[in-house]
């Protein structure tokens, strides 16, 4: 059963996107691959950006598009190979998200956003998969 993770930050999308960098270089040494789901085509290239900029001493390889590997950004509504990690920063949980072994859900400040997002994990909570919640909010600052 797919495992769900929730985690709440004290900022914008901004901050959320530089959280995202963050746990794809950790499933990227674990030799995981991760499938990004955003919003729209502007945060797929902010994101795009962020992960080329992220860190001099190391590199994420990535793409838009879900069939890069291993780490894929995209809005498509199709997952195409991937299936170890999904970081979901869309509002509405993908259809196909139980085909992945944990998904991930990033939590920024914007109301309807937030809803949506306590929407989801009342949705996982009621079909019984295993969440976490970890709340970032004082300790994740960009």
């Amino acid at each position: 059963m797919t495992d769900v993770s929730f985690y709440k930050l004290s900022g914008d999308l901004q901050v959320a996107l530089a959280l995202v960098c963050q746990l794809a270089q950790k499933a990227l040494k674990a030799n995981q691959q991760v499938l990004c789901l955003v919003a729209d085509k502007q945060t797929a290239e902010q994101l795009n950006k962020m992960l080329w900029d992220f860190q001099a001493t190391s590199f994420v390889p990535h793409g838009i598009g879900a069939e890069h590997t291993p780490v894929a950004i995209s809005v498509d509504s199709e997952p195409a190979d991937h299936h170890s990690i999904l970081i979901n920063l869309q509002a509405q949980i993908p259809t196909w998200f139980s085909r992945f072994e944990r998904v991930m859900e990033v939590i920024y400040q914007e109301p309807e956003y937030e809803q949506a997002k306590r929407d989801n994990f009342t949705f996982y909570k009621e079909r019984g998969y295993p969440l976490s919640f970890h709340d970032l909010s004082d300790k994740f600052k960009v």
